[in-house]
């Protein structure tokens, strides 16, 4: 099962990656959004901004060193 879940991440590990980026990209757009809207950041959690951070951190680390496997 472990083989196949890595050779399953190998081939798809762009899109991860990016949909990670994605997400990221969103969190931060929607705390602009409340920001602009409410006039402060009261009331909104950056708690996930926090976690897809932390995930695309490892995901970018991971992807360097898959790189650097490679050559």
């Amino acid at each position: 099962m472990g083989e196949q879940f890595a050779e399953w991440y190998k081939e798809q590990g762009e899109y991860i990656t990016g949909a990670i980026f994605a997400l990221i990209v969103l969190d931060i757009f929607m705390f602009l959004m409340h920001c602009i809207t409410e006039g402060t950041a009261d009331g909104y959690g950056l708690s996930t901004l926090l976690i897809t951070l932390c995930l695309g951190v490892v995901a970018g680390a991971e992807k360097l060193y898959a790189e650097q496997e490679q050559h």
